[in-house]
């Protein structure tokens, strides 16, 4: 059984999943992810764009497909998210949702969904915790994930997760394809993923890529074999946003959330000044909510400006 954690931030909520001591997972629900992945919803349909379309609910635009047979443009129908909204480099992507008959409920939070596969929560968010978390998260934010021999370097495109294997000696196949394994479910990476491996011949591509298949588990997954080139690409189902995103493209919200806690935990007792980055200072200026709690929660009054000096911002 594997042991779950929660951790409670002002504008996001952290679950970290550990089995033998050893983070495998890593999720994450921040303030405007808007619908999630689950929620049944009512819609108002928008635009109909040939046998798919555009509709609107909670105040936000989500892609309906196949569009409800027989409906007509400004009808209100059930649907269901299929996929949560996310950010990619250069644009935004619309949350997806289908028809449903089912009725309206909302989507289960990450304790909820976690605790349904059978993960046992544990009380706090001890130091080990926090320290794995951090060294992944980080390793997120570098797009760099090591193993004894080398090292995968990541990069999240529209298109699909580019991974490329960095490392000396003739058989990192095997032990790149088993940390891969590890990153996608560490990090939560899903849709098309196409990896370069250096493979020296047939069955060395053969055996890394079984050994792919060994240690991606009961992760859902389809993949092609290993080309002549050295490429593998895995398709897996795409739910929202993975860490990888969080950290490399929402660097915004990353910042902003460590902005908060960072003035949470200041022990002062004057007026609190936070200076952020102008994405950052744009991203929790957008959210006076969150403002609002951190005043209320340390009995201070909050004071928000932008600071072009600062990096990972400052409270």
């Amino acid at each position: 059984m594997a042991d779950l954690y929660l951790a409670e931030l002002i504008g996001e909520t952290r679950a970290a999943l550990f089995e033998g001591g050893r983070l495998v997972e890593m999720h994450i629900a921040r303030d405007g992810d808007g619908l999630a992945a689950g929620a049944r919803v009512q819609a108002r349909l928008v635009k109909k764009l040939g046998t798919r379309g555009i509709a609107e609910a909670d105040g936000q635009e989500l892609l309906v497909q196949p569009w409800p047979a027989g409906a007509t443009e400004g009808a209100t129908v059930t649907v269901e998210v299929v996929r949560a909204a996310w950010r990619e480099t250069g644009r935004d992507r619309l949350a997806k949702a289908r028809p449903t008959q089912l009725a309206p409920w909302p989507a289960p939070g990450l304790e909820s969904a976690l605790a349904a596969r059978g993960a046992r929560r544990l009380p706090g968010w001890p130091a080990d915790v926090a320290g794995q978390w951090d060294d992944a998260f980080e390793a997120a934010q570098l797009g760099l994930l090591r193993f004894d021999t080398g090292s995968l370097l990541f990069e999240a495109t529209p298109a699909f997760t580019a991974v490329d294997v960095d490392g000396h000696g003739i058989s990192l196949a095997r032990p790149a394809l088993a940390q891969l394994a590890r990153a996608i479910r560490l990090w939560g990476l899903g849709g098309s993923i196409v990896i370069d491996v250096p493979a020296a011949d047939k069955d060395e591509r053969a055996a890394a890529a079984d050994g792919f298949d060994k240690a991606m588990g009961k992760l859902s997954f389809e993949r092609t074999a290993i080309n002549g080139f050295g490429l593998m690409q895995v398709v897996r189902p795409r739910i929202g946003p993975s860490i990888l995103e969080r950290a490399r493209i929402d660097r915004a919200g990353t910042q902003a959330v460590a902005i908060l806690a960072a003035a949470l935990g200041d022990r002062a007792t004057g007026p609190l000044l936070l200076r952020a980055p102008a994405a950052a200072e744009k991203w929790l200026s957008a959210r006076p909510h969150l403002i609002a709690e951190l005043a209320a929660r340390t009995h201070r009054a909050v004071e928000l400006t932008p600071d072009s000096g600062a990096e990972a911002g400052d409270a």
